[in-house]
């Protein structure tokens, strides 16, 4: 690779953990105080190399999505941090290019958002700090909790600095409530599993503290957060253990365009645990 080696390393090893990323989501990650076209040339030197390939995105002003291809993957696989949990087959990956690129770009608008706060705030949070799709063993008979993603990020309180974590999951209010609620069942089996000999909870060998379930709503109006919000409750509360999931885990919903615009920190979330309660900030969230 021709051009600045530790830059086109990072690059590669972002697509490779992420599988798609537009330019402006990449220089966001990774551009530092260089423009957009910089990334933007970078990326046509790496599809010149057969590195990287892109997709055009017909209702984004036709703007390209980029991925790796076979050869891009082969160089990113010699990068130890370009390994992720629960990697998707060749295969699957392709179709995940093909008919999820929604899901896959608006999990990197929630990753550029994170990373873009922490910085403007002097806090921790890394291009390699968001995994997508951890698995998390949930059960004693091969239950996995796999959430959209999974968010580390070191944020500075009273006390001094704090390690938090938060499982992301991502919610379209117009497919229905029942995917998500599915999705937080499993997180509440990951909760509730007993650990080793039946002592305390496993997750307790693995996190200081259980994290944070942050549900992002994609694609909903402004006018209708509280009608989400409404219905994810009422779902909820038809599980039992979902309930108590909620009742003990800080737990929030957020439109993704108010997390974009004003970041994760501004009182965007509404909690799901408890009505009533005004929206905060994703580290105010309480059970």
């Amino acid at each position: 690779m021709n051009g600045d080696l530790e830059t086109d390393h990072d690059v590669l090893v972002t697509l490779a953990r992420f599988t798609l990323a537009t330019a402006e989501q990449l220089h966001q990650l990774h551009g530092g105080q260089a423009g957009l076209k910089q990334t933007q040339k970078r990326m046509a030197r790496l599809h010149e190399e057969g590195l990287a390939e892109f997709v055009t995105l017909p209702q984004a002003g036709r703007a390209k999505a980029w991925h790796l291809t076979g050869q891009g993957a082969a160089t990113a696989a010699t990068f130890p941090e370009a390994r992720r949990p629960g990697h998707q087959a060749a295969p699957a990956e392709q179709a995940a290019l093909r008919y999820g690129r929604g899901h896959l770009l608006d999990l990197g608008r929630v990753h550029t958002a994170f990373v873009a706060d922490a910085r403007a705030r002097g806090e921790g949070c890394g291009p390699l700090d968001l995994i997508p799709a951890p698995e998390h063993p949930a059960g004693p008979t091969g239950e996995v909790y796999r959430p959209a993603a999974e968010i580390a990020y070191t944020a500075t309180t009273t006390g001094g600095r704090r390690r938090l974590r938060a499982f992301v999951e991502l919610h379209r209010p117009g497919g229905g409530t029942e995917h998500t609620v599915e999705q937080l069942a499993a997180c509440a089996s990951l909760w509730e599993q007993p650990g080793a000999g039946g002592s305390g909870r496993a997750w307790e060998r693995r996190w200081r503290a259980f994290p944070s379930v942050l549900v992002v709503l994609a694609g909903t109006p402004a006018a209708a957060i509280d009608a989400a919000v409404a219905d994810l409750r009422l779902a909820a509360e038809e599980r039992p253990a979902v309930a108590e999931l909620l009742a003990a885990v800080p737990t929030g919903a957020a439109r993704l365009e108010d997390l974009v615009q004003h970041g994760p920190a501004a009182p965007v979330w509404h909690p799901l645990g408890t009505e009533g309660q005004r929206p905060c900030g994703w580290t105010q969230l309480q059970p």
